[in-house]
């Protein structure tokens, strides 16, 4: 890898200010941050567009070329806006293997989530012209048959994910293009659980943005990638962008083919999003440089003020945050910080695009980046290091000096324990995942969890995984890392009491809830090998013991039909060890049709996956009848003792079995 040009040398290298953007920096107002003087210090300069060589190209061709190495992704665009002024658009690589068809600033990517910030800025638009009311639930804008998922949650509760919802792969990923719905009916449709009242903790939902982009539709009475495009895409240029699905024919053509894990996905066709707004665009970097420039120049796209300044502020202003001492969410962005410098940024992922959108309004930087490949999170991940790391000051060196007052880091309390050190420890995972939908195992194993534990000398101590970190409280239930690079803060629930979520700083769009009792994992492990044990010993330990009698005893019993229907205790066994066979067998051929059709399985089951419910429903009725057999075992003297107590531990697996089952969404068939 070439050495990369060190921020001193790229600043040092511009080749001159460009001209003025043509307008002012919002005055500061309620409605967005303080205004920044474009000339302020630390600032990096414009680069004027002479078609040569310039540092930041140099850059970003060092990082982006050396990212795509050993990929799948075989190309990424890329585009840099720099003091409100497009300073780079390009491609990288190929858009088609096959084709080696390369890609340029022109080609359309599928960016999955970096469709959120678009969809929210096309409604804010509405909000500040007074066509959506913020305080009022957005019920009031869909839709009959909506009220009930919907309930009390307003716009502002879902763009920043506050509006209660799991987070469900249910009508996520559709296969086949018939079998996309428009958006209303996709929303009854495809309802996902609300698991608790709007504005108690984030989590992630794509539902979230699914219904804001309802009312973006029901308010101007169009479908909702019509509304968008006629709202926010046509007025700011972006005229090679689009939600529509399947992609129009001129996009489809041009656009990049994807890879996934043993998929491609050419000609624009790759699973489709039943939720559009979620995260259908298709867009190029041309068209998202356009899309920056609005962000940085308060409206203003190529000296024509697209959108008044204010929905811009209002854009780009802290919505919502889990603690003061936290990086939030603004009104689509997600806020990091990068020591003292505030970033607004948003990723997306899909089973073979990834993309980044970075905003550093303060400074009047921006950086978007795309892969056609699934693993190019990674990828983008070493770009934005080396992008910010060089274009933006040290966060070592220019962070508050005060926010670091202890030893280690931080300032203990006075007991040299954290407030409510008792209550703080324990297992907490991200509510990024499913309750209702039959997704609930994969997405549960998926999700992040964090043991929390407080050490002897008072440090909070963290282990994710094997990332094990300790923490140093700076104000009551607010801790920041020992580096100072990231603070975390807990919460009571609706109780206001119980220490409940868990916020990391550095996702501020989901929360980790405490796992207690059934929840958690540890139990789950335990009851599945002890029940497994039953059951096995019930499908191969019955047959194999009544084998070997038949053959010490020499009797034909097998012949002897009688056998089984004139026993009651012959029948016992058969029906407990049939409920067991059933209980088996479903887990296997479920996980087989989950592999043969991941998408369909998991968003919109076909009738094929729904059948294998008569498994456990069999299971099910099979362990009723085991039970009550257990029972008349005893009073009717079943075996010996041995055996009625071998037959009842079976018949307890079963019903543990159909409770794991239960617990996990997999007894009854996905309505």
């Amino acid at each position: 890898m070439t050495q990369s040009p060190t921020r001193r040398g790229f600043l040092a290298g511009v080749a001159a200010t460009a001209a003025a953007t043509g307008s002012a920096a919002a005055a500061p107002s309620d409605d967005g941050p303080p205004a920044v003087d474009p000339s302020g210090p630390g600032r990096p300069a414009a680069l004027q567009d002479d078609g040569g060589d310039t540092g930041i190209e140099s850059l970003l061709d060092d990082l982006v070329e050396s990212s795509l190495e050993g990929r799948t992704a075989s190309g990424a665009t890329v585009a840099v806006v720099a003091d409100g002024e497009v300073a780079l658009t390009k491609g990288y690589g190929v858009a088609d293997r096959e084709s080696e068809r390369p890609v340029d600033a022109s080609t359309p990517f599928r960016v999955g989530s970096v469709s959120k910030p678009v969809v929210a800025t096309a409604l804010m638009a509405r909000i500040r012209r007074g066509d959506i009311d913020l305080d009022e639930p957005v019920a009031t804008y869909l839709g009959a048959g909506l009220d009930e998922a919907v309930g009390s949650a307003t716009l502002a509760d879902l763009v920043t994910h506050r509006a209660g919802y799991e987070m469900s792969n249910e009508g996520l990923w559709i296969t086949d293009p018939d079998d996309l719905r428009p958006l209303p009916e996709a929303l009854r449709r495809w309802r996902h659980a609300r698991v608790r009242p709007p504005g108690e903790a984030p989590a992630y939902s794509n539902y979230g943005y699914a219904v804001a982009g309802g009312v973006l539709g029901a308010v101007a009475d169009a479908p909702f990638h019509e509304a968008v495009a006629a709202d926010l895409l046509d007025p700011v240029g972006m005229t090679a962008s689009s939600f529509r699905q399947p992609l129009p024919e001129s996009l489809a053509e041009s656009h990049a083919t994807g890879y996934g894990p043993g998929s491609v996905y050419a000609d624009g066709e790759f699973p489709y999003l039943g939720l559009g707004p979620a995260g259908a665009l298709s867009t190029t970097a041309e068209d998202m440089a356009r899309f920056v420039q609005l962000h940085l120049n308060d409206g203003v796209v190529d000296g024509e003020q697209v959108l008044p300044p204010e929905t811009v502020a209002a854009c780009q202003r802290q919505w919502a945050t889990a603690h003061e001492r936290l990086p939030g969410m603004a009104f689509g962005f997600v806020e990091s910080d990068y020591g003292d410098v505030r970033t607004l940024r948003h990723d997306g992922g899909t089973p073979s695009f990834y993309s980044h959108l970075l905003l550093v309004p303060e400074r009047g930087l921006g950086l978007f980046i795309a892969y056609n490949g699934a693993d190019g999170g990674a990828a983008a991940g070493d770009v934005l290091e080396g992008f910010r790391s060089e274009l933006l000051p040290d966060p070592e060196s220019d962070s508050d000096p005060e926010s670091n007052s202890g030893a280690d880091g931080g300032t203990l309390s006075s007991d040299g324990r954290p407030t409510r050190a008792d209550d703080l420890g324990g297992t907490y995972r991200s509510l990024r995942r499913s309750w209702a939908w039959h997704d609930r195992v994969t997405t549960t194993l998926q999700a992040g969890t964090v043991e929390v534990s407080v050490a002897d000398d008072g440090a909070l101590v963290t282990t994710g995984g094997s990332v094990t970190r300790r923490w140093v409280e700076v104000e009551p239930l607010v801790f920041e890392r020992v580096d100072g690079s990231e603070r975390l803060a807990f919460d009571t629930g609706a109780d206001g009491e119980t220490i409940e979520y868990l916020h990391r700083g550095a996702n501020p769009t989901t929360a980790y809830g405490r796992v207690e009792g059934a929840d958690r994992l540890s139990l789950h492990a335990a009851l599945t090998v002890v029940s497994l044990l039953g059951l096995l010993s019930a499908v191969f330990g019955w047959p194999a013991a009544t084998a070997v009698g038949w053959y010490r005893s020499g009797d034909d019993a097998a012949a002897d039909s009688r056998r089984w229907t004139d026993r009651p205790a012959a029948l016992a066994r058969t029906v407990a060890a049939g409920a067991a066979v059933a209980v088996l067998a479903f887990p296997v051929a479920a996980l087989v049709h989950l592999a043969a059709a991941p998408f369909a399985v998991l968003s919109a089951p076909p009738l094929t996956f729904a059948a294998l419910f008569a498994l456990p429903i069999l299971g099910l009725a099979g362990t009723l009848a085991a039970v009550g057999f257990a029972v008349r075992s005893w009073t009717d003297g079943y075996w010996g003792p041995i055996g009625r107590v071998h037959y009842a531990l079976v018949a307890a697996s079963l019903a543990v079995a159909c409770w794991l089952l239960w617990y996990w969404n997999l007894l009854v068939p996905p309505l």
